[in-house]
Formats: C-alpha cells, structure tokens, sequence
C-alpha cells in the first residue's frame, strides 16, 4: 500500500484537477462520503444513544480550512440519511477558504445544526467526535487558542466518554514526519484519505492516531503521482507477491548456502542467533565462521544442522557461498576493522553487514544538518567512504556512527536520512527502529507496519540478520530478502504475541519463522 506525505497530498490536490479533469470540490465530496463510510463501518449510526438520551448525534468540529469542509460534507450526507449531526466552527468564518464557504452554505440550505465553538454546550448528548480543525498542512507548534479548545474536547470526552475521530491527520501532527506538537490529543481513529499519510505510521504519531481508516478519493490519484510515490507499506499483501513456492525437485544445494562470520568472548549468543534463524528461514547450507578460541563452545551450543568452522585457519571460507552475513557478536577490538576490511576486499557475493561490521566501518558518510532543517534534500548528505552493494542492518545508535548524526536528528528526519543513504551508498538500508524500515538505491522506501513491543529483547537483530541472510540464499534478491525477511520476523512476533505478550525470546521468534512462511503461502489458515 502506498504512503503519502504532506507534499505528496498538496500534489494530488493540485494536479488531479488539471491532469484528470476532477475538481478540487468533486474529491471534497468524495472524501466527505468516505468519513461517512467509516463511521458506519464502526457504527450503528440509528442506534446513537448508547445510553445517552434520546438525542444523541455527530458532532463534527471544524476549522476554517479545507479539511473543515471535508467534514461539513460528511455532516450534510449523514442528516441527509436521517443521522442526527451537529456541526460546531472554529476558527474567523471570514477567513474561511473558498471550497469551505462553498460548503457552509450547502449546510445552512439543508437546516444543518451550526454553531461558534464557543457557544457549544451540548456536550452530554455527543455520541461521536469527529475533529477536523487543520489537516496535512500543519508544521511546528499549536497556536494557544487551538491548545486550549483541543484540551477543552479532551476534558468532554473524559466527563462523556465519546469516542473522537480525525480527518485525515489528527491536529498537531506533521503529517510527514510523524512529530506531535504539545497539546495533541490521543485520538480512537482516523480517517485518511487515498492511502495512509506518512506520520500515522511513524511515532510518536503512531501512538496517538488510533485506528488509521483509508478512504478512496475517487480519482486515480496514482496515475497523477507517478514516480513521486516511493515510499510503501511492508504487509502481509506485499509479502505474499515476493513468496515463492519451492519447486518439488528443491535440495540443499538449490536452496543456497549461507555463510554466517560473528562472535568473540563475550559474545557467542549472537552469531548463534543468526545462523538458527538462517535455517530456520529455509537456508539449505548453514556455516558459523567464528574465532578459534570460541569454536567448540559454539559447536556444543548451537542447533545440529548449523556447521561451525574457524576464521582463522580455514582458507576457502567463502567457497560457493550465495551470501555472507558478517557482524553479530564480532566484537570491537582494534583488529577488527581490518578483519572487516579484508572479508570486503576478498568476498565479492552478496553480503549483509550488521552490529560490529557497522561499527567497524566507522564514519561512512556526514550530515549537512543547515541543509537538513531547510528542507534541501539534495545536498543533505555527503559520501565519505564507498560501500559494497549489500544489505546493511543499523539500528539507530549504529545508524548515527555511520553518519556522524546524533540519534535525536535521526528520529526526526527518519525516512529522508534512510532514503538519502540508501541512494547515496547504492545500498540497501535495513534501519532498524519503530517502525523498521527498508531504504532502496532507487529511492524507495518500505515501511513496517507490523511487530510488537515484546520485540525490544537483545538478539531480535541478530535473527532478522540470518533471517534475511537465509532468503538471499534460497535466490531472492537483496532487497526482497530485506523487506520479506523484515515482515516474516514481525509476523513471527506478532504470532507470539498473541499468546505471549512479552517474554518470548529471540529463539522463540526464530523457530516459529517456518509458520509465517506457510501463512503467506495459503498452507493453513
């Protein structure tokens, strides 16, 4: 599913009138009977009272803007099914934009119930909340009149208990970004229109958006977008059309050999992580490189079918090897950057570089930070050091050694820093947060939309780490494997999340990854 920004919806406004012949106001008819739409999708709209009185109806709060009008729209067609609606304005009315005089208007003619937000006192018969006070166009910080009417609905809904809808953002969300200002309200759901704006997917706008519902626009949108739309959803739909059937006549041998390069002294659990789960995901051939000093030890812990070798002694460690994944649990002693250095000068496979390999790099690239909060995508980001086409799997403290950014920068310029990477490096970023997210060299981005909280354990990197590794293997590409292998190690989470809602393991998200590949390929519901 594609993700819209702020720019991408101002777009769509502006271009699908004079590309597609829809006006502006067609698509604000459109949008008003989709917040209908969803409401009755939630709701017995006949049935309001839900022990209130008699008398309960929508009430549906608008700004002077466009995303106002679109809910004076919906408050015309739900009194025109016979819904009891009340419509109450924030905002100077003489300010109003065209479309929403356009459509107060309409409402006046059709006897809607209208009022100033200040004269508004009915509160006790509000069965539903619908706010849409500013939309997608919002940045920065809330005016303080906007806070305290915002303050003043959440104080009514407490003493009420009406559940509270947005309309296409909540207000006080950057829409973009995901950034929430002060005085932001937690909202039960949202509708948005044409496909699900970018900030509902990234948090902290996640948390306070509630149940995202898409609405059709009713105009093919994406033709008009064209090559703009580059960021996409990492779904279950996504994942069943890059999943393949083996074919009866598999072995181990087509099935690919991984090697996996990790562990020190201090650290045998992750590459042993790693390597399980590359079997795990369907690997045919699984080695555990590892150093001398830890190798029977690893040997004595690991699952039978992983093999286990030595870095140092073994001179054709990379003989036909489909894929090397090298970094967990590597450690961070002084050789380490040269051992690193030499597995990329002498491998020419695919590789995955994850935890101590990323570390060893060091600084690969910097930040013009001026050119960053300006807004100047195109020189944001500079190359300091090459990198090898492969799949690279920060999380977002080893995202920021990479590019000398403090981690603070990186949540608020998430996906622009993972899609400047991406294209800059000609790499594939696998960065590492909430939500996980898969950069391209073309410039696409993957969203997650899956996982849960009970994902936050050390180790669950160094699964997605083999898991990935275990599909580059089997004859996916590198960036299939990233995004398959990103949902199926949620999909697995979230499995066990069902029956366990936190203090599953890592292991336990490895050894289920088997069940998330038979979902997807329609072998048991």
């Amino acid at each position: 599913m594609n993700i819209l920004t702020t720019e991408d919806a101002r777009f769509i406004d502006r271009e699908v009138p004079k590309q597609l012949g829809i006006s502006l106001e067609i698509l604000m008819e459109n949008a008003g009977r989709g917040i209908v739409d969803a409401l009755w999708g939630e709701y017995d709209l006949f049935s309001l009272n839900n022990g209130r009185s008699i008398n309960s109806f929508v009430l549906f709060i608008c700004g002077m803007g466009n995303n106002g009008a679109d809910g004076l729209v919906a408050a015309r067609h739900l009194m025109e099914q016979g819904v009891p609606a009340q419509i109450v304005l924030v905002g100077d009315i003489n300010k109003c934009s065209d479309l929403f005089a356009v459509q107060i208007e309409r409402c006046k003619a059709m006897g809607c119930s209208i009022d100033m937000y200040d004269e508004f006192n009915d509160w006790s018969n509000v069965a539903i909340a619908v706010e849409g006070i500013m939309g997608t166009g919002f940045t920065g910080r809330l005016r303080e009149v906007t806070i305290d009417i915002l303050n003043d609905i959440d104080t009514m809904r407490s003493q009420y208990n009406f559940d509270l809808w947005a309309i296409d953002v909540p207000a006080g969300l950057d829409a973009t970004t995901g950034h929430v200002a002060e005085g932001t309200l937690t909202y039960d759901y949202t509708v948005t229109f044409g496909a699900i704006k970018q900030g509902l997917l990234l948090y902290p706008g996640k948390a306070i958006g509630g149940t995202a519902v898409v609405a059709p626009l009713g105009a093919p949108w994406q033709q008009v977008l064209g090559e703009r739309v580059r960021t996409i959803t990492i779904d279950s739909d996504l994942a069943e059309k890059i999943i393949n059937y083996r074919t009866p006549m598999a072995h181990k041998g087509v099935n690919g050999n991984t090697l996996i390069i990790g562990g020190s002294n201090d650290m045998i659990g992750a590459p042993i992580l790693a390597a399980e789960a590359a079997v795990h995901s369907g690997a045919g051939k699984v080695t555990l490189a590892v150093p001398k000093i830890i190798k029977q030890i690893v040997q004595s812990r690991v699952i039978p079918e992983v093999m286990v070798t030595s870095t140092e002694t073994n001179k054709e460690l990379f003989d036909c090897r489909q894929v090397v994944a090298m970094g967990p649990g590597l450690g961070r002693t002084s050789d380490i950057p040269n051992f690193v250095d030499s597995i990329l000068d002498s491998y020419e496979g695919p590789l995955v570089l994850d935890a101590d390999a990323l570390y060893a790099l060091g600084h690969v690239g910097s930040v013009d930070k001026d050119a960053l909060r300006d807004g100047e995508i195109e020189s944001i980001y500079a190359v300091k050091q090459d990198l090898p086409y492969c799949v690279m799997t920060p999380h977002l403290g080893e995202f920021s050694r990479l590019i000398d950014l403090p981690i603070k920068w990186i949540e608020r310029h998430y996906i622009t820093l993972a899609r400047e990477f991406a294209k800059a490096h000609q790499v594939i970023l696998v960065l590492k947060g909430i939500p996980s997210i898969v950069a391209l060299p073309d410039g696409t981005v993957y969203v997650n939309t899956i996982g849960n909280a009970g994902m936050g354990t050390g180790g669950m990197g160094d699964v997605l780490t083999g898991v990935i590794a275990g599909f580059i293997s089997q004859g996916y590409s590198l960036q299939d494997s990233a995004v398959l292998g990103v949902y199926v190690h949620s999909r697995s989470a979230d499995i066990l999340n069902e029956t366990k809602s936190w203090g599953y393991t890592p292991s336990d998200v490895s050894t289920s990854l088997g069940c998330v590949i038979s979902e997807l390929l329609g072998d048991y519901e």
